[in-house]
């Protein structure tokens, strides 16, 4: 596999919105453009967009995303359909997809980020508090 790599826009926290042809639209406050190439883990992908928009400050975060790509073109009109990036083999194959349509339409990806939930974080700072307690005989 050659090396390749595009300019995604990428949408953080917006809406799909669908119109009168079932077209996706993308629609955010924010957004920002990032290259995107074929040997990202979608790990690094995420961590990527990350690092664009959200200065962690020692929190943690989950992120979803999609991508839109053309189904329909024609003179006037281009209908786009949504499709989730879950795997590390999906990052190779939407680069492919997008680089076929990159003369006639922008990449574009729809980041969702949220705040982990903590309470893992606590379940396991109370079991490490216990084991303590015991390690120290206090009860």
């Amino acid at each position: 596999m050659s090396f390749s790599s595009i300019m995604a826009l990428v949408h953080c926290n917006g809406q799909i919105i669908k119109d009168q042809q079932m077209s996706s639209i993308y629609v955010s406050e924010i957004s920002s453009y990032v290259e995107v190439n074929n040997y990202m883990t979608l790990s690094f992908l995420k961590q990527t967009i990350l690092n664009l928009f959200i200065a962690s400050h020692g929190k943690s975060y989950m992120l979803d995303l999609c991508y839109r790509y053309p189904v329909k073109m024609n003179d006037f009109n281009i209908s786009y359909r949504s499709m989730t990036i879950e795997y590390d083999y999906d990052v190779p194959t939407v680069i492919g997809y997008a680089k076929k349509y990159e003369a006639h339409v922008q990449f574009q990806i729809m980041a969702f980020i949220r705040e982990s939930n903590h309470t893992l974080t606590n379940v396991v700072w109370e079991l490490m508090e216990k084991q303590l307690d015991d390690s120290l005989n206090i009860e």
